[in-house]
């Protein structure tokens, strides 16, 4: 009887299947890349309301100051609830961080992926602005700001971008999402589906759609809906920079007009 050889399979063996790797995260959902990407942008921003203070129209933007009038209620002083947006930013994607227990390593083309991305992404919120007609009058900020500088109108857009998509973004679709998933056993499709829609509508309300025309509510409202697609698919840093770029151009047209 012939003896089998070393290490070849016999038919009573039962074979070692590797399970399948699990795809990478890619860098938009990840807490550490989006990190990297944004710090530039809240830089800038802290510099800015450094400079000017409660003076600086950044200070001013409603859902930064809705968000410093939370922090407050908490005792906090105000010089925190200045910098609020950007405490706020930092802490939520640390903390992300943390509970995920993700890895501290991070490429170096990574944060310049995202960036790219986030300004690719600003050309599809020119164009319908400019085909709705409303590129020179409504930027995302919401409240009516007129930049001072070039700094100013940088500052406005990056707090803009930052406080909103914090709020309408990272919170309002993860709120909705947990909402109709979790508590209403909704399909995961179906409540991230909804979330978007159901955020895009709100951000549309906090643009006072009762002082805008026709246009001006489609555009936020469209803007809402592409905005969350993109924080869906590709993550919060490539929405924010996005939102930033069309607040940019915007805001400068009105600089320069």
């Amino acid at each position: 009887m012939t003896r089998p050889r070393a290490g070849s399979l016999r038919i009573w063996d039962t074979p070692r299947v590797r399970p399948p790797e699990k795809p990478p995260t890619p860098p938009g959902h990840r807490p550490l890349p989006t990190l990297a990407t944004l710090l530039p942008l809240i830089v800038f921003l802290e510099v800015a309301l450094l400079i000017d203070g409660t003076d600086s129209s950044a200070s001013r933007i409603l859902a930064h100051t809705q968000i410093g009038n939370a922090l407050s209620f908490f005792g906090l002083s105000p010089i925190f609830v200045m910098h609020a947006t950007s405490l706020l930013v930092l802490t939520t994607l640390l903390s992300w961080h943390l509970l995920v227990r993700d890895r501290w390593s991070l490429s170096p083309a990574a944060p310049a992926q995202l960036f790219f991305e986030g300004v690719i992404g600003t050309a599809p919120l020119l164009a319908a602005a400019a085909f709705l007609g409303t590129l020179q009058a409504y930027p995302l900020s919401a409240t009516a700001l007129e930049p001072a500088s070039i700094m100013d109108a940088v500052a406005i857009a990056i707090g803009a971008s930052l406080s909103e998509e914090l709020l309408f973004r990272m919170i309002g679709i993860a709120a909705v999402h947990w909402l109709l998933v979790d508590v209403m056993k909704t399909k995961a499709a179906t409540g991230t589906i909804a979330a978007v829609l159901v955020t895009s509508v709100a951000f549309a309300m906090y643009h006072d759609p009762a002082s805008l025309p026709a246009g001006g509510i489609a555009f936020v409202t469209l803007a809402g809906a592409y905005l969350g697609t993109l924080y869906v698919l590709r993550g919060f840093a490539v929405a924010v920079i996005a939102h930033a770029g069309y607040d940019v151009v915007v805001l400068l047209g009105q600089l320069s007009g």
